[in-house]
């Protein structure tokens, strides 16, 4: 049984699966690129509300669109929730809930263009 229908329905292939994770399992640190937003999240959670307003389509608003680069740069504790997130030029606090709907591909630990000074 696969574990991850969406991801080939993505045209995500296994190799690239393996450095796939939900922007949710990431802690302080990781790096890595939007590769999609899923408006029922990873794993099928649920996202949504009565009136149709998701959350995939808030954080795509906002600027989790695929391509972008995203750092973890906080976990609130107790508990690593809510995260603080860069993306781009800008920090955002989501819960892990709100989190699970951004589909990364991890990075290497180089710097984050956004962090080097002049």
């Amino acid at each position: 049984m696969d574990s991850c229908p969406q991801w080939h329905e993505a045209g995500i292939d296994a190799e690239t699966a393996r450095e796939l994770q939900s922007l949710a399992h990431l802690h302080k640190g990781a790096r890595g690129r939007v590769i999609a937003v899923e408006s029922a999240g990873v794993g099928g959670l649920s996202l949504g509300d009565d009136a149709g307003s998701t959350i995939a389509r808030r954080l795509l608003e906002v600027g989790f669109v695929p391509g972008e680069r995203i750092e973890v740069v906080e976990e609130i504790r107790p508990g690593g929730d809510p995260i603080a997130v860069r993306i781009g030029s800008s920090i955002f606090a989501l819960r892990r809930r709100e989190a699970h709907a951004v589909l990364v591909e991890l990075e290497s630990a180089e710097p984050f263009e956004a962090l080097e000074g002049p």
